[in-house]
């Protein structure tokens, strides 16, 4: 009986430090190339009217936006889906910086700079459809 009950702990032990690993390694995973994903430089006068979505591919920092321009300007832009800030407001601050500078090299959030570059780059390749 006792030895049925150490192989039993051992067996949950095991699993439990397999899946810390992987979690650390799923949660590690893309940080570098997230730290230093490039943001393109968009001359925002010169986009064409309409609503583009853009999309961002990158495991856990994956998202989708959608982008309007009228006039020359980036009117709105709403998150579709994706990555969570720790709060809505780091999202909203994301998005006015953006609308505010009409240019995506805006101040990333402290603490959200990988997320933060993952929606930039997400508004990037929306507008990259407006050129």
């Amino acid at each position: 009986m006792i030895k049925v009950v150490l192989k039993v702990v051992l067996g949950v032990a095991i699993v439990l430090v397999a899946l810390r690993l992987g979690g650390a390694i799923f949660l590690k995973s893309g940080l570098e190339a997230g730290r230093n994903l490039p943001i393109g430089v968009l001359d925002f006068s010169k986009l064409k009217d309409g609503v583009y979505t853009g999309r961002h591919q990158a495991g856990r920092w994956s998202n989708e936006v959608k982008v309007t321009v009228s006039s020359g300007r980036v009117t709105d832009i709403r998150i579709l889906r994706g990555i969570r800030f720790a709060t809505p407001k780091f999202a909203e601050d994301v998005v006015r910086s953006i609308m505010e500078a009409q240019s995506l090299q805006v101040d990333t959030v402290s603490g959200a700079t990988i997320t933060t570059k993952a929606y930039l780059k997400a508004v990037e390749n929306a507008l990259t459809e407006a050129k």
